[in-house]
């Protein structure tokens, strides 16, 4: 275990790690839902690929790739990875809050290939991977709108569990690890600092999350929460799981960071940049997500 602790914190085996980990659960996922499909047939309640919901995917694809590509001619600074999968995660994860993981997948490809032909620029697989598991977490979530209706205290329940195990294992690999330094750019800096950039970014975010839900009923908006908690689990999720590990991996080999000696490498300091913006960012993600759902979630009536 102390073996596989050392190498996921060596160069980006971490986000390759991530990548196969959640790349693992979307094959899966996709063949639990073709088997129910042709074995329910009329009992599944999952995605049907009818003329309708395929109508509003190319609809949604179409919209986030006009956007995307409007946003990046009018502002040349968001064609940087990092700034532009920000403008092109929100309707792509809209999308699979609606219609599911798997619809979540399939726009979130279309969507970033799309926008490559159209505005080329810097072109990395952990960016793609990241559009696309955008797509798959959000997709998850949509279940727990169903779940948490009238039962809020599951959803948060889900959001803690999530942020404490999370920071657990982290910390725990990271302890792990037999090193006691982290060589960065020449300077060693010691794998408690690291550890506690993790604890210190969770803390921060069950803050964000319990302030989020007790404005929401101090203001007696308690059927809003309904919908509002689902989104903060996978704007949480996604933000952890994929922006902070994978886009990191893309970050890193943006800016060219590199090193040559063991345990140096830019990755690592890539991945604290991100835990560090991950509440303010879950926050400001939030607030845009739950708004543009309720904008158009009425106008989307999808066949079951």
């Amino acid at each position: 275990m102390q073996k596989f602790a050392e190498t996921l914190l060596q160069g980006n085996n971490l986000a390759y790690f991530m990548s196969a980990f959640i790349g693992i659960f979307i094959f899966i996922y996709i063949g639990y839902n073709t088997l129910s499909y042709r074995i329910l047939k009329e009992r599944y309640h999952g995605i049907r690929f009818t003329t309708k919901n395929i109508a509003y995917m190319t609809m949604f694809t179409a919209v986030s790739v006009s956007v995307t590509v409007v946003i990046l001619l009018t502002a040349p600074i968001t064609v940087f990875p990092p700034i532009r999968i920000a403008f092109e995660g929100v309707m792509v994860k809209i999308t699979g809050f609606i219609f599911g993981p798997i619809v979540g997948v399939i726009v979130g490809l279309i969507t970033e290939l799309l926008v490559m032909i159209f505005v080329p620029s810097f072109i990395h697989p952990a960016f793609m991977i990241t559009i696309v598991f955008y797509g798959f977490v959000a997709g998850i979530g949509s279940s727990f709108l169903r779940i948490g209706k009238g039962n809020n205290w599951i959803i948060m329940t889900v959001i803690n569990t999530f942020l404490i195990g999370f920071a657990f294992v982290m910390t725990y690999i990271i302890d792990l690890a037999s090193f006691e330094t982290i060589s960065v750019f020449g300077f060693e800096m010691s794998k408690q600092v690291f550890k506690w950039v993790f604890i210190g970014s969770i803390i921060a975010c069950v803050f964000v999350v319990w302030t989020l839900a007790l404005v929401t009923l101090a203001t007696g908006r308690k059927k809003a929460l309904s919908t509002l908690l689902p989104i903060v689990l996978f704007a949480t999720a996604s933000e952890y799981l994929v922006t902070s590990i994978i886009s990191a991996w893309g970050d890193y080999e943006f800016l060219g960071l590199s090193g040559n000696e063991v345990n140096t490498n830019g990755y690592i300091i890539m991945l604290m940049s991100r835990l560090v913006q991950a509440p303010l960012k879950i926050l400001f993600n939030t607030a845009v997500l739950y708004y543009t759902y309720k904008a158009v979630s009425p106008l989307v009536k999808r066949d079951r």
